[in-house]
């Protein structure tokens, strides 16, 4: 299977559609909804692993600090169950970082769920984040999150 990676810019509906199910297979219940994913597409950037026939497996949403200019958010990684354990999230992110920098980011930041040490692991020990904060109850009771930071 080869892999290629995009920036999604004016996708049409069928993309749309194709995003919004990658969401939903990935998180269920806490996927990203269509009133979140189309202001990401128009405002931020987008990235997107996808297939030879161009599908998308994973998306990589990001959103700029208003705050801090340089700095952007990486605000949701999802990858289809079926494609994980490949590298290839890990692999779009790299491309992403390459990307963003034409835009002056040179840090970027994400939340992660101290309990998903998966994820933490991989940010942490694969792509060089760091631990630079902690929210206690970021979105609701039970739902703390570890902030870590990239320098690009």
């Amino acid at each position: 299977m080869t892999i290629s990676f995009i920036v999604w810019e004016n996708p049409d509906l069928e993309t749309l559609s194709n995003i919004l199910d990658i969401e939903q297979t990935t998180f269920g219940d806490g996927a990203l909804s269509e009133q979140v994913v189309v202001p990401l597409l128009h405002y931020g950037k987008v990235y997107a692993a996808v297939d030879e026939d161009d599908n998308a497996i994973a998306c990589a949403y990001f959103l700029r600090s208003m705050d801090d200019t340089d700095t952007a958010l990486l605000f949701s990684l999802a990858v289809l169950p079926e494609f994980r354990g490949q590298q290839i999230g890990t692999a779009l992110l790299e491309y992403a970082f390459s990307h963003i920098k034409q835009y002056g980011i040179f840090r970027v930041k994400t939340m992660v769920d101290p309990a998903n040490t998966a994820s933490l692991s991989v940010y942490r020990e694969q792509l060089g984040f760091s631990v630079v904060d902690s929210i206690r109850e970021a979105f609701g009771t039970d739902e703390d999150r570890l902030v870590l930071c990239k320098q690009l």
